[in-house]
């Protein structure tokens, strides 16, 4: 298990160390006083200054889309928000450069944050018209105000070291001191994705209904990840503002948001160093003699449709892959037999000692259809129930307004506690843990990130604490990721521990989305087809192993089935629904006096 911890460790600390080389190998020579004439002249300083604080505007779209899944085509008008503000404090009020950079990136955020709100229900390309019509709204009118350029000539943004300091910072003391920056926010970067920011992005980017099913507030994460963007968009504006000296609208159009754009898409979306790299280079690019002076942005067009169609990762994501284990043999029967669920199980939630699930005359109704009509039904404590009936039962529909997903009239009462008015992060925080029809995992991440996204709600420190790291988030995580190698280990899946979901077999996924569910610990474990995608000797071994999560641990379990058979050898009690009604309810032999009505509904004689 200490191995498992120790390689997502190594990785974490490259990343790391990549940032500390970088900070190393430009820092060091101007604060020394290497004499470095061509390199570190004033004109390649203020070129790679450029690309220092392009490098950083990436990482804040990364953040954005390669994390959060959210597409921004006028991320520009953040890094004037950024520009503008630090002006302001440094020009007018003759604070030193560093707190304009703080108020930069604070300008930023707000400004993201306004985006944010009204963005929340778009996605895809109705949320980037949004951001595209804002970034040139923001560099039209503004951006432009009197108050920000005193007129048309621009804001000056002076390199000033210290308070009311006239002595201004050369060049290439300068790109030390943003370089000092990129290294931070590269560190902050590297703390969201090894925290539960970063695991709640990547599983919103994925699937919103997953990541709420984990018991992730979607709403407020992608609101952060608006916000996180924007700051970091922010300070790269107020550090290429210092950086040239004045700053104009002009500087911040839709030109410079598609170039960042380009920069994520070649570089590798989700990626870290890749967009760093093709900043810098970019930067230079006008530099360096024709045809690359003339055409630079022509071939990075280029290199962008070429990644489109054949490198949809970009250039990090090509390395990664080729680097990338192949995916181990299929789960069999004999791997199921050998599973001991009470082994992946979490510490089990406490009951208040009632009803663990009452559900009353609940009703959904979808355009005027009832999907599911006035459905009442309980789950006492240690017991398994099922839910049984034909395609388009609406049984599915009743799963959905239990955990919250679909609006619903009538009450849900869990454990006592009413939850009908809760939202489903909310209720899943509450206790309620459920698997889907279509595997509920992040299936781009790997088994080990999906487990510890499971844990979601038991990560109790604060986001200051993951953005910091700090000691209280990383003892936290390190007991996550305790419990995470201990679920891999009792599946029996060392080698798959940093696999993408994606590359396993059905069977695997629907192991590794049932152990990610267990490792909460629920008071109720709502199972959505558990068997799909097994042979039938596979399925009944699953049957038996959640008969022994019943037995062992008392776990209640409330599943939706078409194995009949299975169903009613499984079973405490089973309740029938057809056309969205209640049919039948009752034990296992009292549904056996009623054959007829499940041969009418399921289709033929199940107890011959």
């Amino acid at each position: 298990m200490r191995s498992l911890r120790n390689k997502t460790e190594v990785q974490h600390r490259r990343s790391i160390d990549v940032g500390l080389v970088l900070l190393a190998c430009v820092v060091l020579p101007p604060l020394t006083g290497w004499a470095m004439p061509d390199l570190l002249s004033s004109a390649h300083a203020l070129t790679l200054t450029y690309g220092v604080s392009l490098g950083i505007a990436a990482l804040s779209l990364n953040l954005l889309l390669g994390y959060a899944g959210q597409l921004s085509l006028g991320h520009a008008a953040l890094l004037g928000a950024g520009a503008f503000a630090a002006s302001v404090i440094v020009d007018r009020f003759g604070l030193p450069m560093y707190v304009g950079w703080a108020v930069g990136g604070l300008a930023g955020g707000v400004v993201a944050l306004a985006i944010g709100i009204p963005a929340l229900r778009l996605r895809g390309l109705y949320l980037a018209l949004v951001t595209l019509v804002f970034g040139a709204t923001m560099q039209a009118s503004v951006l432009r105000w009197r108050f920000f350029t005193h007129g048309s000539s621009g804001a000056s943004l002076p390199r000033r070291w210290w308070f009311g300091d006239h002595i201004l910072i050369n060049e290439p003391i300068y790109l030390s001191m943003c370089l000092v920056v990129l290294v931070g926010v590269w560190l902050v970067d590297v703390n969201i994705i090894r925290t539960r920011l970063g695991r709640a992005f990547l599983a919103i980017r994925e699937d919103e209904t997953t990541a709420q099913s984990f018991g992730i507030d979607v709403v407020r994460y992608k609101l952060l990840a608006f916000v996180l963007s924007g700051v970091m968009a922010g300070i790269a504006g107020a550090l290429y503002g210092g950086g040239i000296g004045l700053v104009t609208s002009d500087e911040f159009g839709r030109e410079l948001s598609l170039r960042i754009v380009l920069i994520v898409v070649i570089g590798g979306i989700g990626r870290r160093w890749g967009p760093v790299v093709i900043s810098v280079l970019l930067a230079i690019a006008p530099t360096l003699p024709p045809p690359f002076r003339r055409y630079d942005l022509v071939i990075a067009a280029g290199i962008t449709l070429y990644n489109v169609v054949k490198l949809p990762e970009g250039l990090a994501g090509l390395i990664a892959h080729r680097r990338a284990k192949p995916t181990g043999p299929p789960v069999d029967v004999e791997q199921l037999r050998e599973l001991d669920l009470a082994a992946v199980a979490g510490a089990a939630a406490p009951l208040g000692g009632g009803t663990v699930l009452i559900v009353h005359e609940v009703s959904v109704e979808f355009g005027g259809l009832h999907a599911v009509e006035d459905v009442s039904l309980r789950v006492e404590p240690g017991q398994i129930v099922g839910i049984i009936g034909p395609n388009g039962a609406g049984k599915s529909t009743l799963f959905n307004a239990i955990s919250g997903f679909v609006p619903s009239t009538g009450a849900v009462t869990l454990d006592g506690v009413p939850i009908s008015w809760a939202k489903p992060h909310e209720r899943a925080a509450a206790g309620l843990g459920r698997t889907f029809q279509n595997v509920g995992l992040a299936r781009d991440q790997s088994v080990r990130q999906n487990i510890l996204l499971a844990q979601h709600h038991f990560a109790s420190y604060s986001d200051l604490a993951a953005l910091a790291y700090s000691p209280s988030a990383r003892d936290v995580e390190a007991r996550l990721a305790g419990l995470a190698d201990e679920v891999i280990t009792g599946l029996g899946f060392e080698e798959y521990a940093d696999t993408p979901v994606r590359q396993l077999s059905g069977g695997q996924q629907r192991l590794v989305e049932l152990a990610a569910v267990l490792a909460t610990g629920p008071k109720l474990l709502m199972l959505d087809e558990p068997t799909a995608g097994l042979s039938p000797a596979a399925a009944e071994n699953l049957a038996e192993r959640l008969r022994q999560l019943r037995d062992d641990r008392g776990q209640t379990i409330l599943l939706i089935e078409h194995n009949v058979p299975l169903v009613l050898d499984l079973c405490d009690y089973v309740y029938v629904l057809s056309a969205g009604q209640l049919l039948a309810a009752g034990t296992t032999e009292e549904l056996s006096a009623m054959p007829e009505i499940l041969g009418a509904y399921l289709g033929g004689e199940v107890f011959a």
